[in-house]
């Protein structure tokens, strides 16, 4: 029995270790998924746009302009595929809020250069807020939006820039958090250099914050999106959708919670 015990505890920990060492291998790997690939684009009209982060990297996007726009909103994404699998988004953006949209690809995704790092994507937000500045669009007009690995993008940006809002669809508290929920046995805080850490920055917005999750998300725990919600300085308003959606969510909102959403957007501020 005490040799059994002794073969079974060796094979634990052989796995753990080899599952530990894959991870720090691998670890990007295990975060991006980007497409090179463009399979879609918007319905209506838009336009390429290039520009760059602020370490010079050349990065991709689109402009979807709308008529009388009240401002811009930048649409970060999450962490598989490209701009071309978020196309509806835009454009449901665009027509809904009446602003225009830029969409954007992370270095490493679509036809923006480079390769995706947790450094590298905020200065990809940072290039993309930069390129909505140029454009004439004061900080009080530029609209946040980030879905999944985007809303750590997003958080890091308005937490250290002024903007009108921020909309994040599907949020999570940190990468290590995320990984004790899928690999529970194992030190992964220790393993995991990459932090995408938003429980620690939510605070220090200082913009309306709107939250949006659905309660069926197979990838994010809804938990842990009202745990990161809670975190949130005010004003802030969180938005159940019941459903089994990940990224996209934002298009399960009933009538009532939309005009609701665009209400909390544009309500005057003192």
């Amino acid at each position: 029995m005490k040799k059994f015990a002794a073969a079974t505890l060796r094979v634990v920990l052989m796995t753990s270790v080899a599952l530990m060492v894959y991870v720090k291998l691998f670890e990007h790997r295990l975060i991006y998924f980007p497409e090179r690939e463009l399979t879609g684009s918007p319905a209506g009209p838009f336009e390429d746009v290039f520009f760059e982060a602020v370490d010079g990297t050349r990065l991709h996007g689109w402009w979807l302009p709308a008529p009388d726009a009240r401002g811009a909103l930048i649409l970060s994404h999450g962490n598989a595929g490209n701009i071309g699998h978020r196309a509806p988004v835009g454009e449901f953006l665009r027509e809904e809020f009446g602003i225009n949209v830029l969409m954007y690809d992370y270095r490493g995704y679509g036809r923006s250069e480079g390769s995706p790092t947790e450094e590298g994507t905020y200065s990809d937000i940072r290039g993309a807020y930069a390129y909505v500045r140029s454009r004439g669009f004061q900080p009080e007009s530029v609209v946040l939006m980030g879905q999944s690995l985007g809303t750590a993008v997003t958080v890091d940006l308005a937490a250290n820039e002024k903007t009108g809002a921020v909309i994040l669809e599907a949020a999570f508290t940190s990468v290590p958090a995320m990984g004790r929920t899928l690999w529970w046995s194992l030190p992964i805080r220790g393993m995991i250099t990459t932090k995408y850490d938003s429980l620690s920055k939510i605070a220090r917005i200082r913009s309306p914050i709107a939250m949006i999750h659905a309660t069926g998300d197979a990838l994010i725990p809804f938990a842990m999106g009202r745990e990161l919600f809670e975190a949130a300085s005010a004003p802030k308003q969180f938005f159940r959708v019941n459903a089994d959606v990940h990224e996209g969510a934002i298009l399960g909102l009933g009538l009532e919670d939309l005009q609701r959403l665009k209400d909390f957007l544009w309500a005057p501020r003192v």
